[in-house]
């Protein structure tokens, strides 16, 4: 049997560098268990519906902390009409697009974005959460009111010809989500790929119909660390062009949260402060948000821009 061997990749974080050992075999495939396919039907159904739902959403938040969703009431047309739209912007010549250039401004919008968000399953998802923590499922309610939510158009150019054969790659590096968080819609590009508990890296690949849902750091913070917020990155090294739609679900900018009463006990005290959503945000993403989360050998082209349509709703 070949000896098994690791490297080490650097994550920038609010308490400085973090060092994470990484296998460095090819991405394998998810066992069932590391990223399951979720039916979220019962999510309308009775309590003890949800509550049987938020058993097998708590299994995969305190494994990998990602998993498949299917059945999720979101139209296809209407996902497929929002692509229409992303690929209309950046089919534009760059000139074009860097008009609204969001690095010239001191607000996100501009090149950012055009879009509205969709709260509806966010919220839903948000009570299923808090029964899968041990809590009443309007827990988060007062806290959801007006949340910090950003829907993301990404997209990652086509590695021309040239650097097919090249150690170049376009995508996003080695990251956590900072937000509650993430529902993820991709292309049939595949590129998603997850850090397993063994750290090893395993391909999230496009399942027709579904969702990918990933917990974010804020979620794990006030989970006490049940829940695993897990380090993922995508890149793109087809000649084609991968398309993906995050949309990323925080709480009330302003409201402040404790690690849940149900995660603490005498054996497991509490191991943060309270704090609140955007001053966590503020904190982790001034020094964790993508720019400063790509790892060296991805390489960005400057078609690879994100196009924003978020806002504090």
């Amino acid at each position: 049997m070949a000896t098994q061997t690791y490297t080490q990749i650097e994550l920038l974080s609010a308490n400085g560098t973090v060092l994470r050992r990484v296998s460095t075999a090819p991405p394998r495939l998810p066992t069932d268990d590391e990223i399951p396919i979720i039916d979220l039907a019962p999510i309308d159904g009775t309590l003890d519906e949800r509550k049987a739902l938020a058993s097998r959403i708590k299994a995969a938040s305190e494994n990998t902390g990602f998993f498949y969703i299917r059945n999720h009431g979101i139209p296809e047309e209407l996902i497929q009409n929002s692509l229409s739209q992303a690929k209309t912007f950046f089919d534009q010549p760059l000139s074009e697009k860097m008009k609204i250039d969001s690095s010239a401004s001191n607000i996100s919008s501009g090149y950012h974005g055009v879009g509205s968000t969709r709260l509806a399953l966010a919220r839903k998802l948000v009570r299923i959460f808090a029964l899968a923590l041990g809590e009443r499922e309007d827990y988060f309610d007062d806290v959801t009111s007006h949340p910090g939510a950003d829907a993301l158009y990404i997209h990652y150019p086509g590695i021309p010809d040239v650097a097919a054969d090249s150690d170049i790659d376009v995508g996003i590096g080695s990251h956590i989500d900072i937000q509650c968080f993430t529902l993820l819609w991709q292309d049939n590009s595949g590129g998603l790929q997850v850090l397993s508990a063994q750290d090893e890296w395993i391909d999230a690949r496009p399942i027709e119909g579904t969702l990918v849902v990933n917990i974010g750091d804020f979620l794990q913070r006030l989970s006490n660390n049940k829940f695993k917020s897990t380090v993922h990155r995508v890149y793109n090294r087809h000649p084609d062009s991968r398309y993906s739609m995050p949309f990323f679900f925080g709480f009330n900018p302003e409201a402040v949260c404790k690690v849940v009463p149900s995660c603490v006990d005498d054996e497991h005290p509490p191991l943060y402060e309270p704090i609140s959503c955007g001053e966590h945000c503020d904190c982790i993403g001034s020094v964790c948000f993508f720019s400063v989360m790509i790892t060296r050998w991805f390489y960005v082209n400057e078609e690879c821009k994100i196009m924003w349509a978020g806002a504090l709703l």
